[in-house]
């Protein structure tokens, strides 16, 4: 590559969703940040190291494996790491009776942009039902492609 050779650039993607619960912003906080808890809600097998610099894996099976670095951690408000070449971050707002999160993925490639909106939709279902102590849903990524293939990027 010549030193003269202009940069290439590549659109990527950003999926923002946000929710709001009736529980304590504590009990949201852990939810989001215990990788014992991720499990449970997410169910796959999830590793975690909560601290700067910490690595973060998770298991989903035949789908493959996704590792991460925590980039950002500001107890119980904001949670941050690398989901392979993009951006993972999770944001905690709220008091003892209620909470929201506002999550985001950054980075995302458009090709995966409507695929990873339709798991994380589906896997902030399964946190809703989580913290509610209810019946974690089935897997909702089939309802979920079909809506967000519905848009346009």
């Amino acid at each position: 590559m010549s030193k003269n050779q202009l940069a290439t650039f590549e659109k990527c993607y950003r999926i923002d969703l946000t929710r709001k619960f009736p529980v304590a912003a504590a009990l949201l906080w852990v939810a989001v940040s215990d990788a014992e808890q991720i499990a449970a809600w997410m169910q796959f097998p999830v590793e975690l190291e909560a601290r700067l610099g910490g690595a973060i894996h998770i298991n989903f099976g035949r789908q493959g494996a996704i590792e991460g670095t925590v980039c950002d951690l500001e107890a119980p408000f904001l949670f941050a790491y690398t989901w392979g070449d993009s951006f993972v971050k999770w944001k905690v707002s709220g008091d003892l009776e209620h909470s929201e999160l506002e999550f985001s993925h950054i980075g995302v490639k458009r090709e995966l942009a409507k695929g990873l909106a339709a798991a994380w939709h589906g896997f902030l279902d399964q946190l809703e039902a989580y913290l509610a102590k209810e019946e974690l849903p089935a897997n909702r990524f089939q309802h979920w492609s079909q809506e967000y293939a519905k848009l346009s990027l």
